[in-house]
Formats: C-alpha cells, structure tokens, sequence
C-alpha cells in the first residue's frame, strides 16, 4: 500500500529542530524541551551553529552535518533565514517542515516578499510545510509535542486545525481539566504551501482521528477546501468556526441580492452543502470538542425527549430546543401508559418528562429504559438538579449502565457544582457527554442533528445529468460586449431582460421610450393600463427616486407621469445618465405573488443563487435561501421550500398553488446562465410575478465585470 501523504510530517521518526537553544524563553528552546521532555518516540537533532550541544545534546551545525535520514524539519529561526535553511533541509532530503518562524506575509509587502521566497524553495525542492508564523503541532500518538505552547494535550480522537495559534492554545488550556484529548492538533499560521485541503485529506483517512475541528479565518483556494471538506465530511464530523461574520464594512453592491447576502451567508452555506456542522463561539467549539470527544453520539434525526428531576430545568431545555429548531419528541399514550407504571402519578406527562425532585437511580433508569426503546426518538437529554433527596453520583453510576446499553446518544446535564464535581470527574473517565447548564446540552444535541441532516443531504446521489435547455447563448453574449464594450458594468432593466429572454426566461413585454411622443406609442401598442419605469444604467431601485408609475389608464395620465417622473428624478439623482423611460403592460391577476431570484459572486466561493420573496419591501423581508450552482431539480426544489416565501406558494386563503414547475424551471435556466455567462457579476429579477398557470419577469438588473 502506498504510503500516505503527509504521513513523515505526522508522524515521523526523526526531527530535526533548527533554532534549538539553551536560552531561556526562545521559541527554539522551548520547541525543543517540549518534544525532549514529552518523550518523543523518534530520534531528535537540534541544529544551531552557535551551539556545540543544547538540552544536553549534541548539537549540529546545519542538517546538512546529520548523517542520518530526517523525517520533519522543526524551523523556529528568524525569518530572514528561513528561506537558505530551507534550501538546506532541500539539499538533505527532507521533504516535510513546520515554519513556526513570524515575520512573513502577516507583517506587510516585505514579509509577504519573503514569504513567496520560501515558497519558491518549497517548490524547487517539494518540501511540504506548516505555517510559516504558528503555533506548530502536536501529535501525541507518537509523543510529538512540536509547539512551544505550555502545555501537553492528551491522547485522543477529536483532531483540531486552526487558524490561530492562540486559539489552538487556549482549547488545549482548557482540554487540560477537561480529560479531552485530541489526536492532533494543527496550527497552519499563514498556510502559505500546506492548508486546509491537504491537511483535510490527511485527516480523513487517519485511523487516530475519529472527528474534525477547524478554526477558520480565510480561505485561500476554496474549491480544493471545498472538495477536501466534502470527503473529510463524508466519513467524519467535521465542526468549523470562522472568525469575522461581522465585517465592519458591507457589501459593495449594485443589486437587492448584493445587500441582503453578506460574506457570512455563503461561508455558512458552503459549509452546509460540505457535510459540516457550524458553530458560531469560541464556548460552542469547547462544547463540540467535549462532545466529540464522548462515546456513541450518533442520531438518526432531531427528535430529542428530556428528562429530568426539576420542572424549570427541563423548561429551559425545551426553549433553547425551540430556539433551535429541534423537535420535542410527543409521547404517544402507549408510552405515556407505559411511563404511568414506572413513574409517580404526579410527572408531567409531557416532553420534558419531569419526574419529580425526589428521583432515584432506579426511577431514572425505568424511564430511560422505556424511552430509548422509542422509534419515535432520537436522542435523550437527562437532566439532574441536585435538591436535597436526590443522589447525583448514584444517579449517574445508574446513567453511565444506561448509556452504554442504548443505542440512541443519551447527554448528562448535572446542574450546579459542589454537589455534581464527583459526577462530572465520573462521567470525564468514562467519556459520557456531560454539561452544566441545559442551554449548553441542547445546543449539543443540535450539532449531532445538523451533521445527521447534511449527512442526509450528501449521501443522497445526484441526478446523472443536470437539465440543460435550448438558448440563444449567441445573443446574449452579444448583448454583454456591447455593454462591456461602452465601459458599463450595470445593463439596463430592457438589456437585462434580453438577455434573460435569450436563455428562455419568460420577461414581461417591455418598450424603450426616449421622449413623451415614444412613451405614449408605447402605450397604445401594448395597451392600457401599463406601467412606465425610469430607463438609466445608474438607477438600481427606482422606486426610491420617483422612478415608477403604475396602471396609468390614458394618454393624458402617460403624458403627466412622463413630466414628473423626469423632474423628479434629475433633482433626487442629478449624476444618473437618462435614456428615457419603459412601458409595459399593467399585470395584474389576484392569484399573482411577487418573488425575488438573485445572483451574486462571492469573492470565495463564486457565484451564489438567492430565492425568496419579492417587492418593493424586500430588504426589509429580508426571506432568502441560498444554493451553490449548478442547480438539479431536487436542490431547486430544496432551495424555495428553506423560504417563509414557500407556505404562500401553495393553496392559500382563496388562492390556488402557484406553477411550482414553471419556477423550478426558471431557476434551472438561471442555473444555466451562470455556467455559459461567468461575467454576470449581479443580478435581481424582483419582481418575478407567479401564479396558478405562468410565471413573468417584471423588472431585471444585471451586473457584469470587466
């Protein structure tokens, strides 16, 4: 079998540590005591011109002086010389390295400069390395403690990569007390050759590693991330936070669509569409670490019961269970007659099972016994408030035989402290997933259910081909270079509906007008009532500058709405080029609903589908899903029902369902687009009016880039 990649970086059998000092508090003295003193398994060789022996070693001039083969180069030299020892390490043989050096592209253009340096070396001699600027990492299956961090972690399964060497610092901190060991702990610094993807690829297929999580604050080659987060997924859970959901600055953007989607809202749908699970605080990934790291947490759905001794607490769960979409398994009356056997006539009756402050082990485990022989639940969260007649070690002596005999995940939630410490030490040994507060327990739970669901999601198999239609590609790219052509980067509403015309997207008849004399032609071809917009590449909402008059019934009312509006707009935008104005036919039927469908590009990701409601109000609506294209049916499907939108879409009131196959149409067309048309940098249909029978655009604007 062929060896794996990044196998000698993860697992090596000799290092060599370049930097290694005898001086208190440099990065290579403590590099070095940490692998010395944590026992690593290996052979170690510190590498110090200025040092005839360092820690009681023989200390060697430049790895080039080691007669023996080297595995990984440790590198904590000033960064200046990185890029000569590097070439070094090159000349030895040594293809794997971890730069923990500082002073590259996070300093400004000069660290950025000798950063591509090392790169470069890396290239010429395919060296794969760490960092540069991090923490380093740790391995304790084969006692590799590669940091120089304070601490040690413990064996484990949970493996976290970070972005952050403070980050990675402060969970093994709070690992210590915790008992939670990790099988690796990676800090990539500024990932300038190894990053996510690669590191993702290794992990996945690493027997020591059982679950993933990443801190993450960038992105540098998001379709190898995105390829590699998929497959880890797959067969992992894999957990991520991302520094940054709040930038101070928002969107740059020309479109309804641009303002409502931010930077964050792809990041969460990319991670979505990948198999993971989000979380959102640095405390939530201390909760998914602990929960990773406890045994048989598996569901197959969201359905969670609660259990537990005090009425309020099991309350608290049920809300933030709410809070969090997360289903209240009922209790049917065979269960409920079933539970009246075992439990006082006084319990609850209900989910959140509440049975009585007096419970006893035994009382506990009747109910538990019952309830996780339920098909109709997923998983259990027991909570124990420590009053006075209750026995919080017997009780979790009793849950940890209980846990270990169910096959749903059953979650501890010991309340209080002084009198639950004992407890929790119990559940730590035996690696029972246990929290102090319901909030953290049931927030737990939701991160087992959402890595089910996206699970669900990646394992369903694609349609083989996507559904492709006849287009006039030809057209529309002609009309693209005319545009591009006069230096424009927005079309107009008349050339943005050409080109959705030209991939068969059914648009509402539409007519430039350059005077009042056109306007009112216009009109009469197309017949009263009509609507008249104002017609200029530099007004995006044209409603905010008096740009908009509908059911205009005669030639007079055309003629004064084609003054006014004028007028008004040259006062409210005085910088906007005027062509003129569009007529189009007044639509109204009282089945119709308006929705808006957007495109945006992502900076990371590419580009990005938005589906929701529509109208004049739809920043304040603000209801939008998102998908990543290209669209199949199912996922077209899968994007209009994550909408509020959705409910109105069928029988409502006096309202018969709307042509739910014309819209899914539509949006694979527009799916289409963006494959045969990557300039589109922006776009909104809003309104797209729908009914019972068709579907029309009524108002487009398209962005591109040139």
């Amino acid at each position: 079998m062929p060896r794996q990649p990044l196998a000698d970086l993860f697992n090596p059998s000799s290092i060599a540590v370049i930097g290694a000092s005898n001086r208190p508090n440099s990065v290579g003295m403590k590099v070095f005591k940490n692998l010395v003193q944590g026992n690593f398994r290996g052979k170690l060789y510190p590498v110090n011109p200025k040092h005839k022996s360092v820690q009681g070693r023989t200390c060697f001039p430049s790895v080039k002086g080691i007669k023996q083969a080297i595995d990984l180069a440790v590198i904590t030299t000033p960064a200046i010389t990185v890029p000569a020892i590097l070439a070094e390490c090159g000349e030895k043989g040594i293809t794997n390295a971890i730069v923990i050096s500082a002073g590259f592209s996070e300093t400004g253009k000069a660290g950025g400069e000798l950063e591509q340096a090392i790169v470069d070396v890396a290239m010429r001699y395919n060296i794969r390395f760490i960092g540069p600027n991090c923490l380093g990492v740790m391995r304790p299956s084969v006692k590799m403690n590669a940091t120089f961090d304070n601490n040690t972690s413990l064996p484990g399964d949970v493996a976290l990569v970070s972005q952050s060497g403070a980050l990675c610092a402060a969970i093994l901190d709070w690992s210590i007390n915790k008992k939670i060991g990790f099988s690796t702990i990676i800090s990539l610094g500024n990932s300038a050759v190894l990053d996510f993807g690669e590191v993702l690829d290794y992990l996945a297929a690493d027997p020591k590693t059982k679950s993933i999580l990443l801190y993450i604050e960038g992105i540098h080659h998001s379709k190898r991330f995105m390829a590699s987060l998929r497959a880890a997924a797959r067969v992992k859970p894999v957990l991520a936070i991302k520094a940054g959901r709040q930038p101070q600055g928002s969107r740059a953007a020309l479109s309804h669509t641009g303002a409502l989607i931010g930077d964050d809202d792809v990041f969460n749908l990319a991670l979505q569409s990948s198999g993971a699970v989000r979380v959102t605080t640095i405390e939530e990934l201390f909760l998914a670490a602990q929960m990773l790291a406890s045994d048989g947490l598996q569901v197959k759905g969201n359905r969670l019961v609660i259990v537990s001794n005090g009425g309020g607490a099991g309350v608290m769960a049920a809300d933030c269970a709410a809070d969090l979409n997360l289903s209240l398994a009922p209790l049917g009356e065979g269960l409920t007659s079933r539970l009246n056997e075992v439990l006082p006539a006084n319990w609850s009756h209900q989910n959140p099972v509440d049975i009585i402050g007096d419970a006893t082990p035994g009382r506990y485990h009747a109910a538990l016994d019952i309830l996780s022989k339920d098909k109709n639940i997923d998983g259990l969260l027991v909570i124990l408030v420590p009053v006075s007649m209750v026995q919080p070690l017997k009780v979790a002596e009793q849950l940890i035989k209980d846990v270990r005999k169910s096959e749903k995940p059953i979650l501890a939630c010991w309340m209080g402290e002084k009198h639950v410490q004992t407890s929790w030490k119990l559940f730590q040994k035996n690696k029972i997933a246990f929290f102090d507060t319901p909030e953290k327990a049931v927030q737990a739970f939701s991160y087992l259910a959402e890595y089910h669901q996206n699970q669900k999601l990646l394992s369903e198999v694609p349609e083989a081909t996507l559904p492709r239609f006849p287009v006039n590609i030809t057209s529309a790219r002609s009309l693209i270079a005319t545009v591009a052509a006069e230096k424009r980067k927005v079309l107009t509403a008349f050339e943005s509906k050409g080109v959705l015309q030209a991939f068969g997207i059914p648009v509402v008849s539409t007519i430039a007008a350059r005077n009042k004399e056109e306007a009112i032609g216009a009109a009469k071809a197309l017949g009263f009532p009509v609507v008249m917009k104002i017609n200029s590449p530099d007004i995006s909402h044209k409603q905010d500058v008096g740009g908009v008059r509908i059911n205009l019934l005669t030639v007079e009312e055309i003629s004064t709405a084609f003054d006014i509006m004028l007028s008004q707009v040259s006062q409210l935008s005085p910088q906007a080029s005027i062509l003129g104005v569009t007529i189009e036919p007044m639509i109204s039927n009282p089945n119709d609903r308006e929705l808006m469908i957007g495109i945006i590009h992502d900076k990371v990701f590419g580009p990005v589908i938005s589906f929701g409601a529509g109208g004049s109000l739809v920043e304040l609506i603000k209801d939008r899903a998102l998908a990543l294209p290209p669209l199949s049916q199912k996922t077209s499907l899968q994007l209009i029902e994550k909408t509020r939108m959705a409910k109105l879409l069928g029988t409502f009131r006096h309202m018969p369902p709307v042509n739910k196959t014309k819209l899914i149409e539509i949006l694979l067309r527009i799916s289409q687009m963006i494959g045969e048309l990557p300039m589109i940098q922006e776009m909104d249909i809003n309104p797209l009016v729908i009914n019972d029978k068709e579907a029309t655009v009524v108002d487009a604007r398209i962005v591109i880039r040139l």
